[in-house]
């Protein structure tokens, strides 16, 4: 039987912080080991499907952005991370802000959930540097 290994991580961060329409609250990045990446960032809906600059101008809700890696730069994510050690902080509580992540780890096998305030433990903020230093990101994408 094969051993079961990280094929895939999503990562949605949640900020509970209070923000204007114009910004952006939630954010979900997606990496495969295949070489994608997509981020869709999101503005508060109740503001910004009628958010005017005076100029008739409205600001999308949604907006996503898809790259691609080398295969062998997005495999190097998951060779050096054993994802599946990942797991929320014990005794989790939020931040003043507020904000909140949830990860699923896509597998060969059985797909693993997890969710909290805190960067996961053992290596989550090392595992956001490496993110953010994949690729140069037209928006930077909200992880922990």
């Amino acid at each position: 039987m094969e051993p079961v290994t990280a094929t895939a991580i999503e990562i949605t961060y949640s900020s509970g912080a209070l923000m204007r329409a114009d910004e952006f609250g939630a954010c979900k990045t997606f990496i495969s080991s295949k070489g994608v990446i997509r981020t869709t960032f999101e503005r508060n809906m109740r503001y910004s499907d009628s958010f005017d600059f005076g100029a008739g101008y409205t600001l999308p809700v949604k907006e996503s952005y898809e790259y691609k890696l080398q295969e062998n730069v997005a495999a190097s994510l998951f060779e050096e991370f054993d994802l599946l050690e990942l797991k929320p902080v014990e005794n989790d509580i939020p931040f003043p802000d507020g904000g909140s992540w949830q990860i699923t780890i896509y597998t060969n096998g059985v797909n693993t959930k997890l969710k909290g305030f805190a960067p996961p433990m053992p290596f989550g903020e090392r595992l956001a540097d490496k993110i953010m230093g994949l690729i140069k990101y037209k928006i930077d994408p909200m992880l922990f």
